[in-house]
């Protein structure tokens, strides 16, 4: 694992999602161009390929995601050659959380290694969720990887009820998807990683 070795991993990371929310800047046509697979009208992750999935091996200039124009996708370890080993979720799709929890990665506080990072730990329930299980968002995993300031203000308003936020959305890759569905796993196909909290015992313990 050439990108785990000294604790490389964040950089990395990094990389991906910086690549990522660049691609959100583009110009919508472009943006479009870049998350579809000619003659297909759905983003490319949906097919789960991005993500490796048992059988798949897709190379990251070929991901449908990343720029293969932009010469910085040559210095990226190939997903499936640096995820190998790693733990995944029951559809198979790469478990990150568990990735960091096991120990087998060791994310940096700063590219350069000279900070540390502060994790909070709690938990926000949406419960806009129709028929479905409410959703629990949980600070500690993403305050691991990353600060505050990568989602707030620019993604979420650190504000209740201030994310009108909709699957719909999502899966355009605005609020949440920004992350899932490139970097993170997409929402598309384990609606139980979000979909976590039971109706009924949030409404019992009101």
């Amino acid at each position: 694992m050439r990108w785990l070795a000294g604790g490389m991993s964040l950089v990395i990371l990094a990389g991906y999602l910086a690549m990522a929310v660049a691609a959100e800047t583009r110009p919508a046509a472009a943006a479009k161009n870049a998350a579809t697979k000619a003659g297909q009208d759905r983003p490319f992750w949906a097919g789960g390929k991005h993500y490796q999935l048992t059988g798949d091996v897709v190379l990251v200039e070929n991901d449908g995601i990343h720029d293969p124009s932009n010469d910085t996708v040559k210095v990226l370890q190939q997903p499936y050659e640096a995820m190998s080993g790693f733990p995944r979720d029951t559809q198979g799709i790469l478990d990150w959380v568990k990735v960091l929890d096991d120990g087998k990665i060791a994310p940096r506080g700063s590219i350069d290694g000279s900070e540390e990072m502060f994790p909070v730990d709690f938990d926000i329930i949406f419960k806009n969720t129709a028929s479905m299980p409410f959703v629990r968002f949980p600070h500690r995993p993403h305050t691991e990887w990353l600060t505050c300031a990568n989602c707030h203000p620019a993604i979420f308003i650190p504000q209740k009820g201030a994310n009108p936020i909709t699957m719909s959305q999502i899966i355009e890759g605005k609020y949440c998807g920004v992350c899932h569905g490139k970097v993170a796993f997409p929402p598309t196909m384990n609606c139980g990683r979000c979909h976590s909290v039971a109706r009924e015992a949030i409404l019992i313990n009101r």
